[in-house]
């Protein structure tokens, strides 16, 4: 890895530090918010929340995917973690749900930059051997970001009030975004994009990764309904006060930091497909008895096992991705698994609210654990269609910074 490489690895993984904490900080809140009855009166107004802010999140991801090709990726960086910023400063002033909902809106709009952009501009910068360790490196500082806003937030929100995180991340969002920019100073994301100049092609985009639609969505499912109903099923299911609810979230992401830093050589190892079906296999375990434990040390131990399994599939489909879509479609192929990814994570969501309502809020973790199921068949099916095909995992070659 040249000097150039690591300059442009280390902005990107800056910018995803801080994209990363905003997303989760507010909902981190939301068990507070439910027991005072401020804002929230029901687990259903966390599931509209959450579906609001993700549509919106998938109509900018496709509208970035299509527009950002080709342009610079700095300014789009900063721009979008300057926007998350913002948003979170502005919503302790929220006086009603209606402004409540605005205000995440907003924050779900400066997140939508990063994922299409920021590993776009990875893929193009990045080949070989290197591209699975840069992969994993970037999705690394991404949790490394929701860690800190797990033990951070809760911390904070419990000692001081639920506003002050959001004041404390707003400001670090907006202090990331000018880092960021800074350290990226000598790089360009247009030059990098090679023939992007060629026109985007959704048609091919979506044929070349019909196949990573059922890992994409369930793993947004995963990620959803652990932001929006963890923390509830912690202090209201098993009594945890919320910092206490921070620090075992924050197991959950410090298990997926150290299964991102070590995806690479499970990858070498098993392939990304067998990476994809071990790690489903484990969530499926997981989830599963964590929707039917009572007991808080041991749900604690189930979550953070829950957390390595799901996050190690993440830099799995992301080198996928990057290495069967075309040049000049891959920052769409991103937006398109990005968009695929918050789809399953809105639906379900949304639907687990109601579910919570009506059956106890350990129910969503109870259907994860059988959608994960499923999808841990399905990777072990294509992994062994693939090895059929040709025995090693494809690489992408031949792209330089």
């Amino acid at each position: 890895m040249d000097a150039k490489q690591k300059k442009l690895l280390g902005a990107v993984s800056v910018f995803h530090v801080f994209n990363d904490a905003s997303v989760v900080t507010l909902p981190t809140i939301f068990p507070l918010l439910y027991t005072q009855g401020y804002l929230i009166k029901r687990y259903a107004d966390i599931g509209a929340l959450m579906l609001v802010g993700l549509a919106v999140s998938i109509l900018f991801h496709f509208f970035v995917g299509h527009w950002a090709k080709g342009r610079h990726y700095r300014p789009l960086l900063f721009l979008g973690v300057l926007t998350v910023g913002l948003f979170l400063w502005l919503t302790p002033y929220a006086r009603s749900f209606g402004m409540l909902l605005l205000f995440y809106v907003g924050v779900r709009i400066g997140s939508s930059i990063y994922h299409p952009v920021g590993v776009s501009w990875v893929t193009h910068s990045f080949g070989g051997r290197l591209f699975d360790r840069a992969m994993g490196i970037q999705s690394a500082f991404g949790d490394v970001g929701v860690l800190a806003a797990f033990l951070g937030t809760g911390y904070l929100a419990q000692h001081y009030g639920w506003s002050v995180p959001l004041h404390v991340w707003g400001a670090l969002c907006a202090a990331g975004a000018f880092a960021g920019l800074v350290l990226s100073r000598g790089t360009n994301g247009a030059d990098d994009a090679g023939d992007e100049s060629e026109a985007v092609s959704w048609r091919e985009t979506i044929l070349d990764q019909r196949r990573l639609v059922v890992p994409a969505v369930v793993g947004g499912v995963a990620w959803g309904i652990n932001m929006a109903y963890a923390p509830s099923l912690l202090n209201h299911r098993l009594g945890a006060p919320i910092s206490l609810t921070g620090i075992i979230l924050g197991g959950w992401i410090a298990a997926g930091v150290a299964a991102s830093l070590t995806y690479s050589r499970i990858a070498a190892r098993i392939g990304r497909h067998g990476v994809i079906a071990l790690g489903f296999s484990a969530t499926a375990v997981s989830t599963l008895l964590i929707g039917l434990s009572t007991n808080l040390a041991l749900t604690a131990a189930l979550i953070a096992i829950f957390g390595y399994a799901l996050l190690l599939t993440f830099p799995a489909l992301l080198t996928l991705v990057g290495a069967s879509a075309k040049s000049k479609n891959r920052t769409a192929a991103f937006s398109l698994i990005a968009n695929l990814q918050i789809v399953g994570n809105a639906v379900f969501v949304f639907v687990s609210g109601f579910m919570s309502d009506a059956w106890g809020i350990h129910t969503p973790f109870l259907m994860l654990g059988a959608l994960s199921t499923f999808v841990a068949f399905y990777a072990a099916a294509l992994r062994k269609r693939e090895r059929r095909i040709a025995p090693a995992p494809p690489l992408v070659e031949g792209i330089r910074p």
